[in-house]
């Protein structure tokens, strides 16, 4: 063999060599490459409880300076809930307005479509101010059984009616019994939060009626505290 051949044979040899060698890693790296790891599987959280709060101008928020600083969306934010605001100035358990119903029991109808774990129920001012605290529990016992009717799987709450930082008429003492025996013979769960604005003028907006931030804060306290 020439010497020019051999060296053409050696150059071949070690072409093929290398390109063996070169297939031979690759398909071992391929081999040895660990997989890719499966994305994690994702956090499905659990359903919070879904809470239609009924009230007044209060319970709608009327005074916060935000809908975030309200106390219904204090409370919810606190115990996990997903808040549901159905409230409206002006309304109650017998309210109307211009001969047109204004009260709790027009929202049933939403209440049902929500399908919530909880009703909460909120108010009295107005109705005392409509001269129907004597009947506002008669009242207050049709509309607790309407909302089981309308949303059978329901816990229903009511909180003990609100008054402002003065002193409550005794009129409205009465009111407040009325709501709290409809409670009892409904299997609703009364929420007995006290007054807590009483003597607290600095917690009143300056219409002289409504809570301010603090007020609300000290409503959400006093609810929180009933519920925990």
């Amino acid at each position: 063999m020439t010497a020019s051949r051999t060296v053409l044979v050696s150059i071949v040899v070690s072409v093929l060599v290398l390109a063996f060698s070169g297939i031979v890693g690759w398909q071992i790296g391929s081999r040895s490459e660990t997989p890719p790891a499966a994305p994690p599987t994702p956090l499905i959280p659990e359903s919070v409880p879904v809470v239609v709060f009924l009230g007044d101008s209060y319970s709608k928020g009327i005074g916060a300076s935000t809908n975030g600083k309200r106390w219904t969306t204090l409370v919810s934010a606190a115990m996990g809930w997903s808040e549901l605001n159905l409230a409206e100035g002006g309304s109650g358990y017998t309210t109307s307005y211009l001969g047109q119903k204004t009260d709790y029991a027009i929202k049933l109808d939403v209440v049902a479509a929500a399908h919530p774990d909880i009703v909460v129920v909120s108010g009295g001012r107005n109705d005392y101010e409509a001269g129907t605290p004597s009947i506002t529990g008669a009242v207050a016992v049709s509309l607790f059984q309407a909302i089981k009717a309308a949303a059978p799987n329901t816990e229903v709450m009511v909180t003990s009616p609100i008054w402002d930082s003065t002193e409550p008429p005794a009129e409205f003492t009465t009111l407040i019994d009325g709501v709290k025996a409809a409670t009892g013979s409904t299997d609703a769960r009364y929420l007995d939060i006290g007054e807590p604005l009483a003597d607290h003028p600095d917690m009143i907006d300056p219409d002289g009626l409504h809570p301010n931030d603090a007020g609300h804060r000290t409503i959400a306290g006093a609810v929180i505290d009933v519920l925990v």
